[in-house]
């Protein structure tokens, strides 16, 4: 491809974008509020006796858990922005569209799960780009 650019005078668009040098305190609290917000899901989601058994509700339990342990893995640590974007694209709702009626008490948890998820993607006021 390199030989394309050269030919048609283009910039490297492939090149990698500068690493940001990330607010850790910033991202660890972050990281916490999504814990939480996962961990209260699981909760709510295990409290709905009429869903427990369908094998995609318990599944989705347990990729929060999954995805709950490894926030706590990466904030108990040092992480990288691509480890944090790379969990926060893994967060998805627990329906999409119109919730049904036996299971929209976790509407409010959803709406935060993702408002969490997104705020891990920004790039924080703190943050910049090492040159």
């Amino acid at each position: 491809m390199s030989f394309l650019r050269r030919i048609f005078g283009g910039k490297d668009d492939l090149a990698p974008a500068g690493t940001v040098r990330l607010d850790v305190d910033q991202r660890k609290a972050q990281l916490v509020e999504l814990e939480r917000v996962l961990d209260k899901l699981v909760e709510v989601m295990k409290a709905n006796d009429r869903r427990m058994s369908n094998p995609g509700w318990r599944e989705r339990m347990a990729e929060y858990r999954r995805l709950s342990g490894e926030s706590y893995r990466l904030r108990a640590g040092s992480f990288t922005r691509e480890q944090i974007l790379d969990l926060a694209f893994e967060i998805r709702p627990v329906f999409t569209g119109e919730l049904p009626d036996d299971v929209r008490v976790v509407e409010p948890l959803q709406v935060q799960l993702l408002a969490a998820a997104t705020a891990l993607q920004d790039v924080l006021p703190g943050e910049r780009p090492d040159s």
